[in-house]
């Protein structure tokens, strides 16, 4: 099995067989020494650092819109989403908007430590009278109130990252 590894893969030690890759977004991301050996190690089992086709990364970035998260992903997240799509493999991260916008484009997604997150379309509400606010609106055009919320209907409301 081909397996897309996260940044949070780095910080602790899991038992995955297979074949491995990332981008060189994630291993930017790898500061202390500990998920620096642990990269060292995987590397010598294999590891490979690639980047995605310019074209998943538009599908990636398409599917955040829709799914709401797109204001919470790093580029490195992006990246590593769309690895998962020109690679055909298995994304392992422990970040719930990653796990997230992989189900909405059907990658299969491995959680580590966390919980697996739900599939979710998420909304800006206003925290004052609990309108529905379009992206990019910094506060509600209907009543003025800071902050914004991200919401489903499921869920209820949750505080803007």
């Amino acid at each position: 099995m081909r397996y897309i590894l996260d940044t949070s893969f780095f910080f602790g030690e899991y038992p995955f067989d297979g074949e491995f890759a990332t981008t060189s977004g994630v291993v930017d991301e790898l500061r202390d020494a500990a998920s620096k050996m642990r990269y060292e190690v995987m590397q010598s089992r294999g590891l490979t650092i690639s980047e995605p086709e310019p074209e998943a990364e538009l599908r990636v970035r398409e599917a955040a819109g829709k799914s709401g998260d797109v204001r919470v992903l790093s580029e490195t997240d992006i990246s590593v989403i769309a690895l998962g799509l020109t690679l055909e493999g298995t994304v392992v991260s422990d970040d719930f908007a990653v796990q997230n916008v992989c189900r909405h484009l059907k990658i299969p997604v491995q959680n580590l430590m966390q919980k697996k997150a739900k599939r979710r379309v998420w909304k800006n509400i206003c925290s004052g009278c609990g309108a529905e606010i379009p992206d990019g609106e910094a506060d509600c055009p209907v009543c003025g109130s800071l902050p914004l919320k991200r919401g489903t209907e499921k869920r209820g409301l949750e505080r803007k990252r």
